[in-house]
């Protein structure tokens, strides 16, 4: 992940442009900071009711995905009360 300036990313933009479909890129602007998503060659409608953010960047959708598929598959382990303990130390 990179956090640059917005002075920086104006100067420079086709380089962070073409950094941003490889890395995160953050823009500070102010006390604001804004990301670089790619997209890819669509514009995809957030799926989320309250329009969360999280869901605009298409790789977080894919993990999502992938996850369901998992667990259709039975690529799943059930977290049993006792194991949650365990695991967290309880």
């Amino acid at each position: 992940m990179k956090v640059i300036s917005s002075r920086e990313f104006r100067d420079s933009q086709k380089k962070y442009l073409d950094l941003a479909t490889t890395e995160r890129i953050i823009i500070k602007r102010k006390n604001d900071f804004l990301e670089l998503v790619p997209l890819g060659n669509t514009i995809p409608d957030n799926p989320s009711p309250s329009n969360d953010p999280y869901f605009d960047d298409p790789r977080n959708i894919e993990r999502i995905e992938l996850a369901i598929q998992q667990a259709k598959d039975g690529k799943v382990i059930e977290l049993t009360q006792g194991a949650q303990k365990d695991l967290l130390g309880l």
